[in-house]
């Protein structure tokens, strides 16, 4: 069924372009398409920040064909050998190379921008994926996942190779996210606990040998407790942002796990949260929250003031649109990076003064 709903998602809107070229041509009128201009933010009259740049949902966005898969496409009119996403969950980002979480399929997949490569890997082998969730890259380009059933982080270099695991069932109750320091020594787990359960807190592990050395946190509603912590990421001076979802509320602590600073309360008002899902840092260190009830999310200062919002609801698969938003990164040039689960896609935003081209993950427009 993931699959054909997918099928449908990819066929829906070529069904109806084909559809609609057909009946204009039966009525004898000519009608030219007018060019796709992609939306900004914010919109006019304000001055733009961001600019929608393209939506990755499977290999046909980054890969090309071969020879062959040219040749069998020429001759039967399908494409083969396209791959896509079913339900991507979390995303990282570095240097081009952008790593998504899909817990249906159970593995990582990578879009490789500049290098046209789309790979899947951690689905095979003993230590396979069951549930992978949250996902980060390090300085040194190894790429961390938790795996929420397994209650372990699995840890893979840049091409996808396993190389490590740390963390186990004795140690974490429902892990949901990971973030690695700049220097790339410590790894920051959150565990989000449960209903009945006190274990709501991050967990400072050593990224390299899976040792304990500290945990941060219990379940409270003062300041640095948590309620359902979801998702975590780190600044340019290793400051850690935990989402506390239950909470409603976004905490920053020093690399210590000091509490520093807290902002954001319940409700539906700008700079708000009503069901906040995914949190990530900028190069600027603006802090970018994804909430699934809005269907945005909303980019703040290092202070917590409310800057912009990017997204909105809707049931078509449109840019800047978002029916269940998940997982955000931002990329080194500034680039943002959105899932949404129902679309199974991942919207590129880039910043307005950004040529296409520019950056790790720029592509230079197609020639007419």
């Amino acid at each position: 069924m993931y699959y054909l709903s997918l099928l449908l998602k990819r066929l829906l809107p070529v069904t109806t372009i084909v559809l609609s070229m057909f009946f204009l041509s039966a009525c004898g009128t000519k009608q030219e398409l007018k060019p796709f201009v992609p939306p900004v933010y914010p919109a006019a009259p304000e001055q733009p920040r961001f600019i929608y740049e393209r939506s990755l949902m499977g290999s046909a966005d980054v890969r090309e064909l071969t020879s062959e898969e040219k040749f069998k496409a020429m001759a039967t009119g399908v494409k083969t050998g396209e791959k896509s996403l079913i339900k991507p969950f979390d995303v990282a980002v570095r240097e081009g190379r952008v790593y998504v979480t899909d817990t249906v399929a159970r593995m990582v997949v990578l879009f490789d921008i500049k290098g046209k490569q789309f790979v899947e890997f951690g689905h095979r082998g003993p230590d396979a994926l069951l549930k992978p969730v949250g996902i980060t890259v390090s300085p040194s380009g190894e790429v961390f996942v938790v795996d929420l059933t397994a209650k372990s982080i699995h840890v893979f270099n840049k091409g996808g190779q396993f190389l490590r695991k740390f963390g186990s069932a004795e140690e974490l109750s429902r892990p949901v996210d990971v973030a690695v320091s700049n220097d790339g020594r410590y790894a920051y787990v959150v565990d989000t606990g449960g209903v009945q359960s006190e274990f709501h807190r991050v967990i400072k592990y050593d990224a390299k040998t899976g040792e304990i050395l500290k945990v941060i946190g219990h379940r409270a509603s003062s300041l640095g407790g948590f309620n359902f912590p979801m998702t975590i990421a780190i600044d340019s001076k290793d400051r850690i942002y935990v989402l506390d979802s239950g909470n409603f509320r976004v905490q920053r602590f020093n690399s210590e796990g000091e509490f520093d600073l807290t902002f954001g309360k319940v409700g539906t008002r700008f700079g708000q949260f009503s069901r906040p899902k995914g949190i990530a840092v900028g190069p600027n260190d603006n802090v970018y929250v994804m909430d699934a009830s809005f269907a945005n999310f909303q980019i703040f200062n290092d202070k917590g003031e409310l800057l912009m919002f990017i997204g909105q609801r809707g049931s078509d698969n449109e840019p800047g649109v978002f029916s269940l938003p998940a997982g955000i990164d931002v990329d080194e040039d500034g680039r943002i990076y959105a899932v949404d689960q129902f679309f199974s896609k991942i919207e590129v935003f880039r910043p307005y003064g950004m040529k296409q081209g520019e950056g790790y993950a720029g592509v230079a427009p197609a020639k007419e």
